[in-house]
């Protein structure tokens, strides 16, 4: 008659450094985590964060002025065209983030993803911008016809102001066309990752 195998024991003298070391390092088949590409979509989720923050706080602060100066006799029609400009832009800007993806960096399929994900808000915000400039370009006219300024006196303001619009729809136009580039580069390179072997003869 056997005896009954007796268990493994689980005692403290026990080593599961190369366990621990199996879960935490990639696979031999699977890509290192990019390092560069990790501190750059670090990098611009602060400065994304930090913009919408200051859109939002620069959106509530032009209502409550425009509060302010109407209880001071500002007419009603420049304050109601301020109030609609500044809360058509609080509207895009908020649809701008919708979705934000987070950040994620503990795979190089989630980095990849999250890159996607924030190129994505970014083109977002690059159109929310361009309309937002077109907008400012109508809340100028508007402004300038209630001031009942002279044709000399509105030519020069609603040429600078336009103008300086203008280049700004210029560079949130640029700023979308390298994010749809972005995009285009994250989704190969996952798209990659799952190619297998045979997917990708030599």
């Amino acid at each position: 008659m056997t005896s009954p195998q007796t268990p493994p024991s689980s005692s403290p003298d026990d080593d599961w450094t190369d366990l621990s070391r199996a879960w935490a390092e990639p696979r031999a088949d699977e890509p290192p985590i990019d390092a560069a590409l990790v501190r750059a979509l670090k990098r611009r989720d602060f400065l994304a964060r930090l913009n919408f923050a200051s859109e939002i706080a620069g959106g509530v602060a032009v209502l409550g002025v425009m509060i302010w100066a109407v209880w001071r006799g500002l007419p009603l029609a420049a304050a109601a065209a301020a109030a609609g400009f500044a809360l058509f832009a609080l509207i895009v800007t908020l649809w701008s983030r919708r979705g934000d993806p987070g950040l994620l960096t503990d795979t190089p399929q989630a980095v990849l993803r999250s890159a996607i994900g924030q190129a994505r808000t970014g083109y977002r915000w690059a159109l929310a911008g361009v309309a937002i400039s077109i907008a400012g370009m109508g809340f100028l006219i508007v402004i300038l016809w209630i001031g009942l300024l002279t044709p000399a006196q509105r030519v020069p303001i609603l040429a600078v102001g336009v103008g300086g619009l203008a280049i700004c729809i210029g560079f949130y136009l640029n700023h979308a066309r390298r994010c749809r580039r972005r995009m285009a580069a994250h989704q190969a390179a996952l798209e990659a990752l799952f190619e297998t072997p045979s997917d990708n003869p030599t």
